[in-house]
């Protein structure tokens, strides 16, 4: 099928794909697409972020030039989002990283089941890795009380809340589910508006969904269908990034909570990355040279937030 053009049925769906330096996952993401929605047929948008490998060149080969959006600098993924969702009018829009696999009529089942609920705005699958492991891809709105779980290690523990929740063995409401693969239900974005794009990486999805639930929107996450995300490998330059983005976490205590809990949070935060940044660099000295990557995250995260 020609994926630029829309099938005439209104049921047709929408799938963007932001990528960054993801020329190595990119064309079996695009080929998956193409049988995630026989019935319902799906209308492709890439939206590039300023990649300097051959990304948009494997995205133009496969889908033509129209259905590719080169964006001249990388304003981050929430922004990547927002253009591609601005191409696009289908009534269900697809959400995905560039480095997830969608397995045949996935899309069409998700629609399926938005059909059932007519109040969520955003519904999420059950995504696996390439393992087969459940990826962790349901959390919980941040409080002070769950990031201090989280920063001293509290929340391993049965009956601790910390900033993670278990996926659900039925489809329910959620809080929020991680952005790497949604179906948005287009009268659900237009109501709320576009991602915050002052997020450039990290926390966007949870700020989506707080507005969701805000609105009136559900957000729910199913055991089925599933996809499966090799995760890392989407971009070749993640190991820049600061551990949850260095200021994401404060930017969505600043929007959605007091001034004392956005102090509160950023004290657990950095406590929290200063421990971690200790545990990676202990096991770097020992030789664990895949602790390298990590120990920067974490540095970055704390030379970003010294003075925020």
């Amino acid at each position: 099928m020609d994926l630029q053009t829309r099938p005439a049925d209104s049921k047709t769906i929408g799938a963007v794909v932001v990528s960054y330096q993801s020329a190595a996952v990119l064309e079996p993401c695009l080929s998956a697409l193409e049988r995630a929605a026989p019935r319902r047929g799906v209308t492709i948008r890439v939206v590039d972020n300023a990649s300097t490998d051959s990304s948009v060149a494997i995205a133009t080969a496969r889908l033509g030039a129209g259905a590719v959006i080169a964006r001249p600098a990388n304003r981050g993924f929430g922004a990547g989002v927002n253009a591609g969702l601005a191409a696009l009018d289908t009534p269900y829009v697809a959400v995905l990283n560039p480095d997830v696999r969608i397995p045949a009529g996935v899309l069409d089942a998700l629609a399926d089941r938005m059909d059932t609920l007519p109040r969520t705005g955003l519904l999420a699958p059950r995504v696996v890795g390439d393992d087969g492991r459940i990826e962790h891809t349901v959390g919980r709105f941040p409080t002070v009380a769950r990031e201090r779980a989280h920063a001293l290690g509290l929340d391993r523990l049965p009956g601790i809340e910390g900033r993670r929740a278990a996926l659900p063995t039925g489809c329910v409401p959620v809080d929020w589910v991680s952005g790497c693969a949604w179906l948005l239900r287009r009268e659900a974005v237009r109501e709320v508006g576009p991602l915050d794009e002052d997020y450039f990486m990290y926390y966007e999805d949870v700020d989506f969904c707080r507005r969701l639930h805000d609105a009136g929107w559900g957000v729910t996450a199913c055991p089925e269908p599933l996809v499966i995300h090799t995760i890392g490998r989407g971009s070749s330059a993640t190991s820049a990034v600061p551990a949850d983005g260095g200021v994401a976490p404060l930017r969505y205590f600043e929007k959605f909570t007091d001034p004392a809990a956005r102090r509160a949070a950023r004290r657990w935060l950095r406590l929290g990355w200063t421990l971690r940044l200790a545990w990676r660099a202990g096991r770097v000295a020992l030789g664990h040279a895949a602790s390298r990557r990590e120990a920067t995250r974490y540095r970055l995260a704390l030379d970003r937030t010294a003075h925020a």
